[in-house]
């Protein structure tokens, strides 16, 4: 019996902390995809809480199968709650696949810089003093602020793999993508984010940032 076997048959059995310790583990993470995605605190909580709650619904009506890891299982409800949520608000569809692009003068990989030329362009003309100030954190800002200014083509693809440490078959099955797809959005927003770090870091530099 894996892992995922036997938490699912302890919380079809009826054991609370079984359920609570899934809850504990998960929730950040999830909530993470929730956001990306949602974009407003309220609605991911409000979708975080309906995802956990279909979970243990299904688990109860036995409608989870052990195909996959009960993980990957939760998460394929996170995102699906999260789509149900987007739609109803906003009363529009979510593409996983469209990239929509307003200005004529769209060159292919824009979609993928807003915001971060002049994040990036904050830390010019800081002394070495403040540099050396900055070294700590600097990095895991950037990349936060990259991921976070990503369209959410992107953004959520990211956050399944490096967060929610899904595999690219997870992905694509979640997502309803061609696994070619799902690799190639991941190369090109970690092509691209390597490409504006560059801009400012050397090589050496960054290395010493990590």
């Amino acid at each position: 019996m894996t892992g995922s076997d036997n938490i699912a048959k302890k919380i079809q059995t009826g054991d609370e902390n079984s359920f609570k310790s899934f809850v504990n583990e998960y929730k950040d993470k999830a909530y993470s995809l929730c956001i990306k995605i949602l974009k407003n605190p309220e609605d991911a909580e409000d979708a975080l809480q309906e995802s956990f709650l279909k979970l243990y619904r299904a688990l109860l009506e036995n409608q989870f199968e052990s195909k996959s890891k009960l993980s990957t299982y939760f998460y394929s409800i996170v995102y699906n709650s999260c789509i149900d949520a987007y739609k109803k608000k906003r009363k529009m569809s979510f593409n996983m696949i469209s990239i929509d692009i307003e200005s004529g003068d769209f060159s292919d990989g824009d979609e993928l810089v807003s915001g971060l030329k002049d994040k990036i362009s904050e830390y010019d003309g800081l002394n070495t003093e403040q540099e050396n100030k900055f070294n700590s954190n600097i990095s895991i800002e950037l990349i936060e602020n990259y991921i976070n200014n990503l369209p959410q083509q992107y953004s959520v693809i990211l956050n399944m793999f490096y967060l929610n440490d899904l595999s690219h078959d997870e992905i694509s099955n979640i997502l309803k993508l061609p696994i070619g797809t799902v690799k190639n959005r991941l190369f090109r927003a970690r092509e691209k984010l390597k490409e504006l770090i560059l801009e400012k870091y050397t090589e050496e530099e960054i290395l010493e940032l990590v």
